[in-house]
C-alpha cells in the first residue's frame, strides 16, 4: 500500500515581508494552510496522487509560486502510521476513567504499551495513568510582535469537543494559546476535560482582510466537512479576496452552496 499526504496552501506574497532579510524567511515562507489530507492506494504514484488532488481539491499547481498569489499542493511520500493517524475512527473506552471515546483517533491522548495503544478521552486522565502530579506551565509568556515574530499577523485555531461533536474556528493576532485560555474561562464552548484545541495555520503578510478571509475559509471548510448543525460559530464570515472566493468555489463545487 502507498501513502500519501497532501497539503494544501494559498501563496500570498506581500512585500512587506521582504525586510525580514536575514535568514530570507520570507522566501522560505510555505504559504497559508488551506487543507489537508491523506491518500492510498495499492498502485498509488506521486503522478496519481496529483491526479486525485486536482479532482479533489481543483488543485493543479505543485510547485510554490514565486510572483503571483496563488493555491498550490505538496504531496509527499508517507506511513501507514501517519494515514492512520489521521483518518482512523475508534469505539472504545478510557483507559482511566472507563468513559466512552467515539471519534478520530488523533483527537485523544494515548498510552503505548509493548505495541498496543490504549486510548484516554482527555490528557488529564492520561496524566492520572502516569501519576504524575502536574507542575506550572512555567513562565508566562508575552505577545509576540509581528515584526518579531517573523512576519506572522495572525493564527487560525480550532476547538473541538468531543462530548458534543461540535467544531469552533477562530482567528488571534496574538499567541493562540491566550485565546484558548480565554474560551476555557468563559466555559461556553463547553468543559474543558471535552475539548480538543490546535492551531491549523499561522498568517503571514500584515493584512488584517487576509486574516480574516482564511479563518472565513476554515469556517465555511469546517461547515462544509461536518454540517453546519456541528459547527459553533454563530456567525459564518464571507470570503472576499477573490483569488481566495475562486480557489474555494472548486474545492466546493457540487457539496455547497454559499455567497460570498
Amino acid at each position: 500500500m502507498n501513502y500519501y499526504w497532501v497539503r494544501i496552501y494559498d501563496y500570498h506574497k506581500d512585500e512587506e515581508l521582504k525586510f525580514f532579510t536575514e535568514n530570507e524567511s520570507w522566501q522560505k515562507f510555505r504559504g497559508t494552510l488551506l487543507d489537508e489530507y491523506y491518500l492510498c492506494g495499492e498502485t498509488l504514484t506521486r503522478d496519481k496522487a496529483k491526479e486525485e488532488v486536482f479532482d479533489r481539491s481543483g488543485v493543479k499547481k505543485f510547485a510554490k509560486p514565486r510572483k503571483a498569489d496563488e493555491v498550490y499542493a505538496i504531496v509527499l511520500e508517507s506511513t501507514d502510521f501517519f494515514y492512520d493517524r489521521f483518518t482512523k475512527e475508534i469505539d472504545t473506552l478510557c483507559f482511566n476513567c472507563y468513559r466512552p471515546i467515539i471519534g478520530k483517533m488523533k483527537d485523544f491522548p494515548h498510552i503505548e504499551h509493548e505495541g498496543v495503544k490504549y486510548h484516554c478521552c482527555s490528557y488529564e486522565c492520561k496524566g492520572n495513568v502516569f501519576a504524575k502530579t502536574h507542575s506550572p506551565e512555567g513562565e508566562f509568556q508575552v505577545r509576540e510582535d509581528y515584526k518579531i515574530n517573523g512576519g506572522t499577523y495572525g493564527y487560525i485555531y480550532h476547538i473541538y469537543n468531543r462530548r458534543t461533536n461540535m467544531h469552533y474556528v477562530g482567528q488571534s493576532i496574538y499567541m493562540p494559546f491566550f485565546r484558548w485560555q480565554e474560551h476555557v474561562k468563559a466555559g461556553e464552548k463547553g468543559d474543558i476535560c471535552d475539548l480538543v484545541f490546535e492551531t491549523i495555520t499561522e498568517v503571514r503578510g500584515k493584512s488584517q482582510e487576509y486574516l480574516n478571509n482564511i479563518e472565513a475559509w476554515w469556517v465555511k471548510k469546517y461547515i462544509s466537512d461536518f454540517g453546519r448543525k456541528n459547527v459553533m460559530n454563530i456567525v459564518v464570515p464571507h470570503i472576499t479576496i477573490e483569488h481566495l472566493i475562486v480557489e474555494y468555489s472548486k474545492i466546493v463545487e457540487g457539496q455547497m452552496v454559499f455567497e460570498c
